[in-house]
């Protein structure tokens, strides 16, 4: 049975802090036998362990992630998107009576997540610790407000802002045109085809469209610079 001592617990989390969580993971299955055993628990270690849940939420492991999670958690996680997706980011963590909880931001589609682990069940071995989380927001974004936010975050020259939506392609050309776009552009329609869901703009101050194209399985899965695709039209 593999065993996690603090010192490489703290390096997990260390390192789940600078990255988004789930990027370069890929998709395995975890059996209960491979559950790190928390042999002295602390904070690292509950913190570490909400990462690697929210990891194997991110891929959509499902089984991984009823291994760290109750039921109930595993449930209320997949129901809310499914996979989780790579862009949640561990913002900050705190303990209250017996309990780490763990909160965490989608950079991609916006909102929030907290998960509580318990240290009682995390020092018994470490299966189902996870046992309860919160959203701030009810439902993921669709594509559709995840150009919307991308059009907004142009529109005010937040460049930080915006290029967690664009690719540096499509921030190229969004910042080109004007810095910043303003905040006269009015959506006006949105249709998919092939994979892509293109969404329509107005400047209703200067005239001329925009149009942006937003990759569905980029945006489902949570990903970052989803939108790969900008085109000004008069």
């Amino acid at each position: 049975m593999t065993r996690i001592t603090h010192r490489s617990a703290a390096l997990v989390a260390a390192a789940a802090a600078m990255l988004p969580l789930g990027a370069g993971t890929a998709a395995a299955t975890v059996t209960t036998d491979q559950v790190p055993t928390m042999s002295s628990h602390s904070t690292v270690d509950a913190v570490g362990y909400a990462d690697q849940l929210v990891r194997a939420w991110g891929r959509g492991d499902r089984p991984a992630t009823e291994v760290y999670a109750t039921s109930s958690v595993a449930q209320a996680l997949f129901g809310y998107s499914s996979p989780g997706g790579v862009s949640w980011r561990r913002t900050g963590w705190e303990g209250a009576a017996g309990t780490i909880y763990v909160t965490y931001h989608d950079d991609a589609r916006g909102g929030g997540m907290t998960v509580g682990v318990s240290n009682v069940i995390l020092g018994q071995g470490g299966r189902h610790a996870a046992y309860t989380v919160r959203f701030s927001r009810a439902h993921p974004i669709d594509a559709v407000e995840y150009a919307d936010r991308l059009v907004r975050a142009w529109g005010r020259g937040d460049r930080a802002a915006a290029s967690r939506y664009a690719t540096p392609t499509v921030l190229d050309t969004l910042f080109g045109r004007s810095n910043p776009g303003g905040g006269h552009w009015r959506r006006t329609a949105a249709q998919g085809a092939a994979g892509t869901t293109f969404v329509t703009y107005h400047d209703d101050a200067r005239g001329g469209h925009l149009v942006l194209g937003v990759g569905n399985a980029a945006e489902q899965d949570g990903r970052l610079h989803a939108v790969y695709r900008a085109r000004f039209t008069r």
